[in-house]
C-alpha cells in the first residue's frame, strides 16, 4: 500500500467533494476545511481517515 504524506495546506477530495486540510494528527486523521462550500452546514470536518483521501 502506497502512503502519501499529507500536510495542512495540501487539496484533497473526501466524498468526491474538493477540501483543504486544515491540520494533520497522529492518529491517521486529518481535519477537513472548505470556506467556499456554503452547504456545508459548518466549514471545519474533523478527524477523517487519511484512508479516506484522495490527494489533488
Amino acid at each position: 500500500m502506497k502512503t502519501t504524506e499529507l500536510w495542512p495546506g495540501d487539496r484533497v477530495k473526501w466524498r468526491k467533494v474538493a477540501f483543504t486540510i486544515y491540520s494533520t494528527w497522529q492518529d491517521d486523521t486529518v481535519d477537513l476545511w472548505d470556506a467556499d462550500n456554503d452547504a456545508l452546514i459548518e466549514n471545519l470536518i474533523e478527524n477523517v481517515p487519511v484512508s479516506e483521501l484522495e490527494a489533488i
